[in-house]
């Protein structure tokens, strides 16, 4: 996917506040959750799932990971799903778990702005992934899917953040990897940037209409000061 906007394109845009999803924008954790989800399906005694099957099912939360994971089988006590998929998840989080390219690099460029996650997946994963990564001073506030009342598309964490930071909608940016990114940035007011090589679908990225898309997270330090 091409960049939709670029330093070339458009004038920098001043922010003050930074918000980035998690699974799929700064940190590519796919190989983990697959390999969890597996785990689970394994215990239940369900058939297991390919990689890039479970990769269309990540960014809505656990419950919506799961539901999806065991869509046809017949199988329909989620909440007991769910469960052992945080089982297998805690104890496999790092096995792959990288930041992706430039990750790190981009959260020390923009140290002298407020950074922040908003993510679906749950908040102690959230925080025990950046933790090994020695990253976890890099933000101000980190809200995951069950840190406020609602998920992502819902603009409640958005809103919560620019409260939080006394943010104006305007200075703030979202940079995430889904159409529900894109979605929850609009609901809330506040400018959108997607990545491309994250885990949405492009085709329901370019239908959803982020306001910018990106290839490497390193092009942020041309789109914003």
């Amino acid at each position: 996917m091409a960049s939709l906007c670029s330093a070339s394109s458009q004038m920098k845009r001043k922010i003050s506040l930074i918000i980035y999803d998690f699974d799929g924008t700064l940190v590519d954790t796919l190989f983990d959750i697959a390999d969890a989800v597996n785990l689970a399906l394994n215990e239940l005694g369900l058939r297991t799932l390919s990689r890039e099957t479970i990769r269309k099912y990540v960014g809505k939360g656990v419950e919506k990971l799961m539901a999806q994971s065991t869509e046809g089988t017949g199988y329909t006590d989620l909440s007991q799903a769910s469960k052992l998929f945080r089982k297998h998840y805690s104890k496999n989080l790092m096995n792959h778990t990288r930041f992706y390219p430039s990750g790190r690099e981009i959260l020390d460029h923009f140290r002298d702005k407020k950074q922040a996650i908003c993510s679906n997946k749950p908040e102690e994963f959230v925080r025990r992934i950046l933790e090994s990564l020695g990253s976890l001073e890099s933000f101000g506030a980190i809200l995951g899917g069950d840190s406020l009342k609602s998920k992502k598309p819902d603009p409640e964490g958005l809103l919560y953040l620019l409260d939080r930071f006394q943010c104006s909608q305007e200075q703030a940016v979202l940079v995430g990897d889904s159409p529900v990114d894109i979605e929850t940035g609009k609901r809330a007011g506040v400018f959108t940037c997607v990545v491309s090589f994250g885990l949405g679908d492009p085709k329901e990225i370019a239908l959803a209409e982020p306001d910018c898309s990106i290839d490497h997270l390193s092009e942020l330090k041309k789109l914003f000061w």
